[in-house]
């Protein structure tokens, strides 16, 4: 398996991915969305590719200026990361992260961020087993006016 940049040619098979990912998003929108994200440099857009040269799995990280835990403003957030379900327990997910901490070092960064659902035990796991430490569990509100 190999990690590479995202790019436009990826975008069909992207934002499949991306839709299986966040299923309660407009499909359409999450597929809108890329090309635009290939220009953003504050954006890191990862494709996992499989040796048959097939699109298995992606990350998008964001460079945000604050978050819980990172000192350091701005720094590395992984706003998601997906591979699909036949290549998940293989390492491909720790392949995927380790191509997010090598462009972090090299841009200087010193920490990456991440969150998760509080009901996705799955991926609670798999940040603890890459070595992510829990900062805080919080629930988002909001108010219509």
């Amino acid at each position: 398996m190999q990690v590479r940049d995202a790019e436009i040619a990826d975008t069909p098979v992207w934002a499949a991915m991306r839709a299986r990912l966040w299923p309660e998003a407009d499909a359409a929108e999450l597929a809108d969305e890329l090309p635009a994200m290939l220009g953003d440099e504050t954006l890191w857009n990862f494709i996992l590719i499989d040796e048959m040269n097939r699109a298995v799995g992606f990350a998008e990280v964001q460079l945000r200026t604050m978050f819980d835990g990172c000192p350091v403003a701005p720094y590395p957030h992984i706003e998601g990361i997906w591979i699909d379900a036949v290549h998940r327990r293989t390492g491909a997910g720790r392949r995927l992260l380790a191509a997010i901490e090598e462009r972090a070092r090299k841009r200087g960064h010193d920490h990456i961020g991440s969150d998760v659902e509080l009901d996705n035990i799955g991926s609670q796991a798999w940040h603890n087993a890459c070595g992510f430490e829990e900062e805080a569990r919080s629930i988002l509100y909001s108010k219509p006016l």
